[in-house]
């Protein structure tokens, strides 16, 4: 590895670090959304089917002539009327749903970019590095003191 004149190998430093810091934080954030979303649609669909099952139930009870079919079919009209509502609150939840998904896949994309860049950036360093390395000791090995390496800051 690289080694400045004081025999200390210096280390590699992103220059972006702060920046994917904070994107890592967006996504965590970002996926975070994502989750209430989809546990705002489980549960809308939950009701939904509730919903579902007990008007038909009532259709069911409904069709008779007993004492009980006013009853069922006046419920039935309810229940009908509450399964529209709660089907309108389900679609609301999947546009927000679909909103958190895009939100979470661009937050994830800008934080992998900048993680490909400090891959990049740190296997350069490491070529570098290795590079002087080499010299170093190619020096020691004809016998001469090496000059003293000089060490670039990464980018």
């Amino acid at each position: 590895m690289a080694w400045p004149i004081d025999g200390i190998m210096r280390r590699f430093r992103f220059r972006l670090a702060g920046l994917l810091r904070l994107r890592e934080q967006l996504e965590r954030a970002a996926r975070r959304d994502l989750a209430t979303a989809m546990g705002v649609v489980s549960g809308a669909e939950q009701r939904l089917q509730a919903a579902t099952a007990g008007l038909s139930e009532c259709e069911r009870l409904g069709v008779g002539g007993d004492a009980a079919a006013p009853l069922a079919r006046a419920l039935a009209k309810g229940l009908a009327r509450h399964r529209l509502r709660v089907q309108n609150e389900l679609r609301a939840a999947h546009a927000q749903l679909d909103r958190a998904r895009g939100d979470w896949v661009e937050r994830r994309r800008d934080e992998r970019t900048l993680d490909m860049l400090r891959d990049k950036q740190r296997e350069g360093w490491v070529r570098e590095s290795e590079k002087k390395e080499q010299h170093e000791l190619e020096e020691l090995a004809r016998g001469r003191t090496p000059a003293p390496a000089r060490v670039e800051e990464p980018r």
